[in-house]
C-alpha cells in the first residue's frame, strides 16, 4: 500500500469513527493502528440475524413489506443526515451497505471506505471500483461518467434506487452499466403479493431517481417518505 493510499485509509476510518461516535445508525469503528506497517481499523461485531447468511440487508430485496422498507430507509436517513452534517458523503449506499444489529434492533449504514470528504477532495484509492457491474445502476448519470461527481445528492439517488429495490426486487436494476430502468407508473410491492404502492411512494421515486438533481438532500428525501401512506 503505498504513502497516498495509507493516508486516505487513515482519514477514512478517521472519518468513520467520528461518524459512529455521533449516531447510532452507523456501524462504529474502535480502534485504528499499525501492523507490519499496514494500516488496519476495527469495527463493532454484529450478529447475523437468525436463518440470514449475513449481516446485510441484500437478501430482503423484493421480500419487504412498505412498513418494513420504510423503517430500514429512515434509519439510513438518520446516518445520512449526520454525515453530511460533517460534509462526508458515503459514495457506497447500497442494501449490501446496510446492516441490521439484532442487539438494538436498528438497521445501521456500514462501510465508509469509499467515502468522499468534501471539500478535502478526498476520495478512496479503490473508487474506481464503484463503477462496476450492477454498483453503477446505485449511482446518477452524471457520476457514471466520472467519480469525482459524486456529492451529497449522489447518496440521496442511491438510497431512493436501494427502497425501489427492497420493495420491488433487484429485477429494476440492469446490471448492465447503470442504465436502470425507468421507474414505472405504479411500484408493485412484490412480498405484498404485488400490490400497487401509494401514489405518494412513486411521486417518490420519480422525483429522486428520474428526475434526480445535483441539489436533492435527504432532508428533501425525508420530507417526501413521511407523505408515503403505509
Amino acid at each position: 500500500m503505498g504513502t497516498s493510499a495509507k493516508r486516505s485509509f487513515v482519514k477514512e476510518a478517521q472519518a468513520g469513527a467520528r461518524l459512529g461516535r455521533r449516531s447510532r445508525n452507523i456501524v462504529k469503528v474502535f480502534d485504528l493502528g499499525m501492523a507490519e506497517d499496514i494500516p488496519y481499523f476495527t469495527m463493532e461485531w454484529i450478529e447475523p440475524r437468525s436463518g440470514h447468511h449475513g449481516i446485510d440487508i441484500s437478501q430482503d430485496m423484493g421480500r419487504c413489506t412498505l412498513v418494513r422498507a420504510k423503517s430500514i430507509i429512515f434509519d439510513v436517513l438518520d446516518a445520512l443526515v449526520v454525515a453530511h452534517e460533517n460534509k462526508v458523503v458515503h459514495s457506497d449506499i447500497a442494501p449490501w451497505n446496510i446492516v441490521y444489529d439484532p442487539s438494538e434492533q436498528i438497521f445501521k449504514l456500514s462501510d465508509f471506505g469509499l467515502l468522499k470528504i468534501m471539500q478535502g477532495a478526498i476520495i478512496s484509492q479503490g473508487s474506481g471500483s464503484l463503477l462496476v457491474g450492477g454498483r453503477a445502476d446505485f449511482f446518477p448519470r452524471d457520476v457514471r461518467s466520472g467519480v469525482e461527481e459524486i456529492s451529497y445528492a449522489s447518496d440521496v439517488y442511491a438510497l431512493a434506487v436501494t427502497l425501489r429495490t427492497l420493495v420491488e426486487g433487484a429485477g429494476c436494476l440492469t446490471e448492465n452499466g447503470g442504465a436502470m430502468l425507468p421507474t414505472p407508473g405504479a411500484i408493485r410491492v412484490r412480498h405484498e403479493g404485488g400490490r400497487d404502492a401509494p401514489p405518494q411512494l412513486t411521486n417518490l421515486l420519480l422525483r429522486f431517481i428520474d428526475s434526480h438533481t445535483s441539489k436533492d438532500t435527504v432532508q428533501e428525501f425525508r420530507d417526501m417518505l413521511q407523505r408515503v401512506p403505509s
